[in-house]
């Protein structure tokens, strides 16, 4: 498994906290797997745990779901692109530019 079939998947599955949990549970394989770049992976993985925590029980509107998957897939793309070049500099940048982005988001997750 890789990243870039992580975020396809997500990207086709449906908005909702399966998809999150199954987002989680890849993250935590890449972290076993890939331990180079598991401040990637552990980003996400944070990510996912807290939407399933904050919207496992909770009734949520399509349009709710659906903004915060595009939302997310946007992290993963950002990541995703950088895993690619294979170059820590790069990482780091994405890194930060999904921790700023997220900051002066709605926190939804």
């Amino acid at each position: 498994m890789t990243f870039s079939e992580v975020t396809k998947t997500f990207a086709t599955s449906l908005p909702g906290t399966d998809s999150y949990v199954k987002l989680r549970k890849a993250m935590r394989t890449l972290i076993q797997e890939d331990p180079r770049n598991a401040s990637v992976y552990f980003l996400i993985f944070g990510f996912a745990r807290t939407y399933v925590m904050l919207y496992e029980d909770q009734e949520v509107s399509p349009q709710f779901a659906e903004d915060n998957q595009k939302l997310m897939l946007s992290y993963l793309n950002i990541l995703d692109e950088a895993l690619k070049k294979q170059d820590a500099q790069s990482i780091y940048h994405a890194l930060n530019k999904v921790v700023n982005e997220y900051e002066n988001s709605k926190k939804v997750f």
